[in-house]
């Protein structure tokens, strides 16, 4: 039984040393490979940072579009249909909302706890920073209202097309054109920018005339796009996927 046991253990250990010896020939033979993935990664960071850092600074003179996408809420897994009761099911007019913060509803649509933190947050850095912002333009989903009260001052207007296409049966084609239409005809204010507080499934590649719009549109809670008008149709700029992507650049040490 004992020489049985010290054979199963020296079994083990060849076992795992061949293993171990594979991996540091495979590690050798492909060096070239993981130096040229790890520069590539490292190139790639350094190469979003100074984008970040050059759009950041832009933003700054104004003259853009800054669609971002609200502060965080719970993941409530039927969200659309809450969205549509907001939206739809109420009489205060197309372009206006339920105010589902009064209602019983309020927990599926509205920012949580850390999303009304968030948003604060991205108020006092753009505060501190001096970001000129014109009008602010609102989905009328509550948490995207809530996010323009907190984070830029308030709204001007709500819009029901800047709500997310989950909730709809509708033509996509449309909605785009819809959306094109509407953000070229946002009211300019010299030396501002016109923020949009929305939602992630707004934005559409097709709504661009240039090709810099990214394959996956996908931002986080509190990222934004942005976003130039020009005579002839809307440009794709930027996408600071995370408000921390914006925020740092601001922060040295």
């Amino acid at each position: 039984m004992k020489i049985y046991t010290k054979l199963s253990l020296t079994t083990i250990i060849i076992f795992f040393l061949i293993i171990a010896l594979s991996s540091i020939v495979y590690l050798y033979d492909n060096r070239a490979k993981i130096a040229s993935f790890i520069n590539f990664s490292y190139n790639k960071e350094n190469s979003h940072r100074e984008l970040d850092n050059f759009y950041a600074k832009e933003i700054m003179k104004g003259g853009y579009i800054l669609h971002f996408r609200h502060a965080e809420r719970d993941k409530w897994i039927d969200i659309k249909m809450y969205d549509t009761l907001e939206s739809d099911l109420h009489n205060n007019g197309e372009d206006a909302s339920r105010y589902a913060e009064n209602d019983y509803f309020a927990d599926a649509v509205c920012l949580n706890k850390r999303g009304k933190i968030q948003a604060k947050a991205m108020g006092e850095t753009l505060k501190h920073i001096g970001l000129p912002i014109g009008a602010v333009h609102s989905s009328v989903s509550c948490r995207a209202r809530q996010t323009a009260n907190l984070a830029f001052g308030g709204y001007d207007k709500l819009h029901r097309d800047l709500v997310h296409r989950g909730p709809y049966n509708e033509d996509f084609d449309e909605h785009v054109l819809k959306l094109k239409e509407l953000y070229m005809n946002f009211p300019n204010q010299e030396g501002t920018n016109t923020v949009v507080s929305a939602h992630n499934g707004v934005i559409h590649c097709d709504m661009f005339i240039n090709d810099k719009c990214p394959k996956h549109l996908s931002l986080e809670e509190g990222g934004f796009y942005v976003i130039r008008r020009t005579k002839d149709g809307l440009v794709f700029e930027h996408e600071f996927h995370d408000f921390y992507f914006f925020n740092r650049v601001f922060y040295k040490r």
